[in-house]
């Protein structure tokens, strides 16, 4: 996969007053990005003078590894809240060994807490959630009926494919139909954010509510309006969609 449409490579910040701790992460986080084809960009500081400058001049960062307590006497928790009061909404992963301060992360929507020695394991799982989240800012052009339709990933419930006709049901644009094959819509939607599950549906991945791993297999998918959609799942892609379902529901839990 390659990292986005804005730029081919990760921009990743850690702030940490140690280098022990600081190769360290850039080490989990290299071979975390070379298995998923993703090339990272580093800038580390060990203090909070050069982070909030660079920050500024980077709004666009794509995660911050900070340090809850720094050499200085500096702590990582308010220097958080300072980066949310300059409307920064850089996703923020706190390295520290102070679990019980962890409740303090939801005030400043962080995406959690990585003990020291970091464990790759649940690196991999934050960085995944936040290029999932990434991915579904995503948008795909659709034309029917001479009209244009700019339609968000996140709206995307699932795409159900009817000879040669294709029908995109959305959540707030309604059904959108047109000519086209499976291989239109499989090429053209990012494999991070949807799945083929039947012959005839390819499903969103963040829109599924719970998945039937008993024959008739079946998935829910979660409306808008809280109602479920349940689509049948064949025996060739239940293996696939239930390892992925569970890994994600995983990482939505850490």
């Amino acid at each position: 996969m390659v990292y986005g449409e804005r730029d081919k490579y990760m921009k990743i910040v850690i702030c940490e007053d140690e280098i022990y701790y600081t190769n360290e992460l850039k080490t989990s986080i290299s071979k975390w990005a070379a298995m998923r084809g993703i090339d990272c960009r580093y800038s580390c500081f060990s203090s909070s003078q050069g982070l909030i400058s660079h920050l500024t001049n980077n709004m666009d960062t794509d995660v911050l590894f900070l340090d809850i307590s720094l050499g200085e006497k500096a702590d990582g928790m308010i220097l958080a809240h300072h980066i949310r009061k300059a409307c920064n909404p850089v996703p923020i992963i706190f390295v520290t060994s102070y679990q019980n301060r962890a409740p303090e992360g939801y005030l400043v929507d962080a995406v959690g807490f990585l003990d020291k020695p970091v464990d790759p394991g649940k690196l991999a799982l934050f960085l995944d959630k936040i290029v999932n989240l990434q991915v579904l800012q995503k948008t795909v052009q659709l034309t029917a009926n001479g009209h244009s339709f700019t339609v968000p990933y996140n709206d995307i419930l699932y795409v159900e494919i009817n000879n040669h006709t294709l029908i995109y049901h959305t959540a707030t644009h309604g059904d959108i139909n047109f000519r086209g094959t499976l291989y239109d819509v499989l090429s053209s939607l990012d494999g991070e954010c949807f799945i083929q599950i039947y012959r005839s549906y390819v499903i969103a991945l963040h829109r599924i509510n719970s998945i039937k791993p008993t024959q008739p297999y079946a998935v829910n998918l979660l409306n808008n309006d809280n109602t479920l959609i349940t689509l049948p799942v064949s025996g060739k892609y239940i293996g696939e969609l239930m390892e992925i379902y569970s890994t994600r529901t995983l990482g939505r839990m850490i």
